[in-house]
């Protein structure tokens, strides 16, 4: 039967050799090296994390415009409507629009 071997610690103790083979100085290299690397992709997530909200607000406020001018567009045609029934439809399709903007609004 063959045991298993866990690659993490075997990627460790290649780590450890080949920073064991280098000079202190490469060692001090490297390691400012993979600092940069670690912050340069850290400040990348947070730039597209900072971006995706900024959007999500911008959709936000967008609905929101959106829903005031949507009731506004829908109480003129109520008022030009002929009968009842034209009026209820409207009042209907009304709802449904402001329901749809306002799960963009409440989203997350």
């Amino acid at each position: 039967m063959v045991s298993p071997i866990s690659l993490r610690i075997r990627h460790a103790k290649i780590l450890a050799d080949a920073r064991a083979a280098l000079g202190s100085e490469r060692q001090e290299e490297l390691r400012r090296s993979h600092s940069a690397a670690v912050n340069r992709r850290a400040r990348e997530i947070v730039a597209r994390r900072q971006e995706q909200d900024r959007l999500q607000r911008c959709a936000r406020l967008a609905a929101r415009k959106a829903m005031l001018l949507t009731k506004d567009a829908f109480v003129k045609i109520s008022a030009s409507a002929s009968n009842d029934i034209d009026r209820e439809r409207w009042r209907e399709r009304q709802k449904m629009v402001e329901a749809a903007l306002m799960e963009i609004v409440e989203k997350r």
